[in-house]
């Protein structure tokens, strides 16, 4: 089944339900299917085939949808473009996928005009719902051709390394969105209030949300008050957020709630500070649950029912997906590397011992773009390595620590970044803060920190620095912490933790 055949069906079951709300207003399953099958006719008429490659790159609104289905809708392989990319993220993106097309609404700026010689002029053609059309490549190629029946192509967020196109089929994402549902129980009776990026979440919760007949109730902006506005204009019954809403949630002046019709408050991206968790339960009555989601599995990992004892767990996998906790690589007294058989066989890591996090389930993604690679070259023993940290606890819930590849070694401790940015995040002073190591003479690596201050501050490093002596043992406390206009992320919201900064690199390279 095509993934656009889901908006179809939800068309016919609850036409004059509301589909979404957004700038322009409601449009109901109606009208959205209605508007999805005219774009879809107008791409097949400028000669979109099955396998080419179509970008779509919108602001959060109908505008993206419409053009996410209607493209799917012609067999093609979409791959979602943030409106605020830079131009030479963009310009890497489209060497490594290269696309027949683009479908923007203007929000993004000029539509990229790739120079090649002997190729005809760029095809630009208007679309409905103020979206628009531009041929990037007069070739015929598929994008993804290693994989049949290729539905979606997004990259990584890059935190560790390179980004790497992730490819998806239509079965994938129907097997993932069913998955996630099994935890999260949305309905047609649910109101959905999004305020991520559609360009990064679209594969599981947007065609989720759809598919299940909700609606989408698109926020103005990422701002607390904003949020708080939507919500209770259009109670709003699931509110889909990240550690950073969470924060500036609890930091609104007193007086403001959030309506009774919410049930659900779901933090995924990254780790949730549990003191956080506590304070938004505290302040707002409702408990955060915490969601685990990557793009080449999907939303595996839920603390739906215990979120409110266990605000610091990520939870339990859904329904049929498994989760394992995967030792460590060690080296005997010889200095030789003795994983060689944990490539043959994974270990599982006692409860409370840290190890990587290793997931399987349905809807797994089928393979990478560029280079191309299939998913049975990736995963080991079916299981797919994450790169993430994590224990389970006591009662076996799962409990994220970090990075394989961000953790910072101080004098024999291992220091997981994430944890001590969650400390300094939690200062009232400060929005966000990155944390990485640096080489030391004695420790071997040495904690270091910038932050990027809430309105102006204020507040001196070394108030910072005693506010992290009280909360984290010595060997986590950074060495300095530099306040710099803003802190670096990646394209989808992610700060980048463990890479250093301009003089560590230096540092490092000497």
């Amino acid at each position: 089944m095509n993934v656009f055949e889901t908006l179809a069906r939800s068309a016919q079951q609850w036409a004059d339900r509301t589909a979404i709300i957004d700038a322009a207003g409601p449009m109901d399953y109606r009208s959205l299917w209605r508007e999805v099958e005219a774009v879809r006719v107008q791409l097949d008429q400028l000669g979109v085939r099955p396998g080419q490659g179509m970008g779509i790159r919108a602001r959060n609104g109908r505008a993206f949808v419409i053009g996410g289905l209607a493209a799917l809708g012609c067999g093609a392989v979409v791959m979602p473009i943030h409106h605020q990319i830079k131009p030479d993220e963009l310009s890497d993106m489209l060497a490594k996928a290269p696309l027949c097309a683009i479908i923007d609404d203007g929000s993004g700026g000029a539509a990229p005009a790739v120079q090649r010689p002997m190729e005809r002029s760029l095809t630009v053609a208007a679309l409905s719902n103020g979206l628009r059309f531009t041929r990037l490549d007069n070739s015929q190629a598929p994008l993804a051709p290693q994989i049949a029946d290729a539905a979606f192509v997004r990259f990584t967020s890059g935190t560790t390394g390179a980004a790497k196109g992730v490819v998806l089929t239509h079965q994938d994402i129907l097997e993932r969105t069913a998955a996630a549902n099994s935890g999260l129980k949305l309905t047609h009776e649910d109101t959905i209030l999004w305020v991520l990026p559609m360009a990064y979440h679209f594969y599981v919760s947007i065609i989720l949300y759809l598919e299940a007949g909700a609606t989408v109730l698109v926020s103005g902006d990422y701002l607390a008050e904003s949020i708080l506005d939507s919500a209770a204009q259009h109670g709003a019954t699931f509110l889909y957020v990240t550690p950073m809403h969470i924060r500036l949630l609890n930091s609104v002046p007193s007086g403001r709630a959030l309506p009774t019709s919410l049930q659900r408050v779901m933090s995924v991206s990254s780790r949730l500070n549990p003191q956080a968790a506590r304070d938004f339960q505290a302040r707002f009555k409702i408990p955060v649950c915490q969601g685990y989601g990557i793009i080449e599995v999907g939303l595996p990992i839920m603390n739906i029912d215990e979120a409110a004892e266990h605000p610091e767990a990520i939870g339990r996998p859904v329904t049929s997906f498994e989760a394992m906790i995967v030792q460590e690589k060690q080296a005997d007294k010889s200095g030789a590397d003795v994983a060689a058989s944990l490539a043959r066989q994974l270990c599982p890591a006692k409860d409370g011992e840290t190890g990587q996090l290793a997931l399987r389930g349905p809807g797994m993604f089928s393979g990478y773009l560029n280079p191309p690679r299939l998913r049975s070259e990736i995963m080991r023993d079916g299981w797919f390595m994450t790169g993430d940290l994590a224990h389970r606890d006591s009662g076996g819930l799962i409990v994220l620590d970090g990075r394989t590849s961000s953790v910072i070694h101080v004098a024999g401790h291992k220091v997981f970044p994430e944890e001590v940015a969650a400390v300094l995040d939690s200062h009232p002073a400060i929005l966000r803060s990155r944390v990485f190591g640096r080489q030391h003479p004695q420790w071997g690596e040495a904690v270091y920190a910038e932050a990027q201050l809430r309105n102006g501050g204020p507040v001196t490093s070394e108030e910072l620095l005693t506010f992290c002596r009280k909360r984290l043992s010595s060997q986590k406390v950074p060495v300095s912490v530099e306040f710099v206009p803003e802190v670096k992320m990646t394209s989808s919201g992610k700060v980048k933790h463990g890479q250093g900064g301009a003089d560590g690199a230096e540092q490092k390279a000497r």
